[in-house]
Order: structure tokens, then sequence, then C-alpha cells
């Protein structure tokens, strides 16, 4: 495996579900270079998933504004008290990141990206993703591919 692709949401969130369709969309057109698809319900997950000796790309919802926009982060974006998009999961990306670092130093993916798409406050009740969100995929496709070099 030369990369873990890692699709953060919860698919009964409405916009929350961004990163598991761009999953489905790396799926369908096959995973780049080999590389393990992962889908995850909350940043909980990638305490574990984070241990491997591959490049992590995590793409996931963030809540930003406009939505529909696809944004590049880093690990150090998303320190404690970096200016950025707020998570959509009670436990933040950059928490589970500093969580497996601080668990397994030793065992941290030593490349890890996030792609982000922005939404506005995801609903707890809708199915499916806004006419917004929903054009985002096919360039956080593109921006994951990018990230990996294809």
């Amino acid at each position: 495996m030369t990369a873990r692709i890692i699709g953060l949401g919860q698919r009964a969130a409405g916009d929350d579900a961004a990163g598991l369709a761009v999953l489905e969309a790396l799926r369908r057109r096959g995973p780049p270079g080999g590389a393990e698809l992962v889908e995850a319900r909350d940043a909980s997950a990638l305490v574990s998933l984070l241990q491997t000796p591959a490049t992590v790309v995590i793409v996931d919802a963030v809540l930003a504004s406009p939505s529909g926009e696809v944004l590049d982060l880093s690990p150090s974006d998303l320190a404690a008290g970096a200016p950025v998009p707020v998570s959509t999961h009670g436990l933040g990306v950059g928490q589970a990141i500093e969580l497996a670092r601080l668990a397994a130093p030793d065992r941290l993916s030593p490349d890890i990206r996030i792609v982000g798409v922005s939404i506005g406050r995801p609903s707890q009740q809708r199915n499916g993703l806004s006419p917004e969100v929903a054009a985002a995929v096919p360039r956080a496709v593109a921006r994951v591919l990018s990230v990996l070099g294809g």
C-alpha cells in the first residue's frame, strides 16, 4: 500500500458525508496507485488509522464559508489555536492526529494531508449532499489525486 485515503463523515447528516462521497467517487474510478480506501464515521477512528508507514490523506467536511470550496490543510493548520475551519465532529481531526502522535509516535504516518470540503452547519436529519457540496466532490477527487502525485 502506497497510501491510505480516509473518508470521514456520517451519511445521515447531509453535507457531513462529503468525505464519504469523495471516497465513493475514488472507489468507482479505482483507487489511485493501489491506495487503501477507508471509511470512518468520526475522527476518533483516525487514531488507529494513522498508524501506518504510508501517506495518509484524510477527506472531511469542514465548517467554513462558502459551501463547496475544496481546501488543502496540513496537520499544523489544525494545531490548537490555529485559525482554521472547525471540524464537524466532537473530536477534531487535529486532535485525533495529536492523540495518534502521542500514542505511538514511531508508528505515525510520516505524511498526513487533509482535503477539506467546506460546508455550512450539517443537518442531522437529511440524506444526501447539498448542490454546492455535491458539485465540489469531483474537485476534491482531483485534489486527492494531485496530493498523491496522480
